[in-house]
């Protein structure tokens, strides 16, 4: 027999403990995996806002055509 009796509340809190630190580690690595998918997000947004900026110089530098050429192709009256 023992020399000292078994504390159940410490016991039980020393279960609780663990099971906490066990679902803290789970959050942490939803918290992780959720990052790294952030961070495809944040790569893609770059390349979508780069593809605009490409399109919108191109629309720019076209109406600059168009307006040219509708200066010269005006007719004279």
């Amino acid at each position: 027999m023992p020399d000292r009796p078994e504390n159940h509340t410490i016991k039980l809190l020393q279960e609780m403990r663990s099971e906490m630190r066990e679902q803290f580690e789970e959050f942490g690595r939803r918290f992780d995996e959720i990052d790294a998918r952030f961070d495809g997000v944040d790569a893609r947004i770059d390349g979508v806002t780069h593809i605009m900026t490409l399109i919108a110089g191109h629309q720019y530098a076209l109406e600059s055509r168009v307006e040219a050429l509708e200066d010269t192709a005006k007719p004279e009256i």
